[in-house]
């Protein structure tokens, strides 16, 4: 499997399904806080990374990612992801 299918399964189940969760959640707690800027702040990010991972998405289907970009996304995932578990 090349990296660019391997960067595709990832983020359609993984990645993305983590980052709509995300969202809902974040936009249930804003139900309840309105107010709360920082929770819209962070619902604003979310949303541009689910953005970007589509917009990464999109590429691929259009065969204009290369290789080098999937590898460059596939290491910033896992430090993204070993970042999360240091905070554990």
């Amino acid at each position: 499997m090349s990296k660019i299918e391997t960067l595709e399964q990832l983020l359609k189940n993984d990645v993305l399904v983590e980052v709509n969760n995300e969202i809902k959640s974040i936009e249930k707690l804003i139900s309840k806080q309105k107010n709360n800027d920082e929770l819209k702040i962070e619902l604003d990010y979310m949303v541009d990374v689910k953005k970007y991972y589509d917009e990464v998405l999109i590429h691929i289907e259009k065969k204009l990612l290369s290789e080098e970009d999937a590898i460059k996304i596939l290491e910033d995932l896992e430090d993204m992801r070993a970042d999360e578990e240091d905070e554990i």
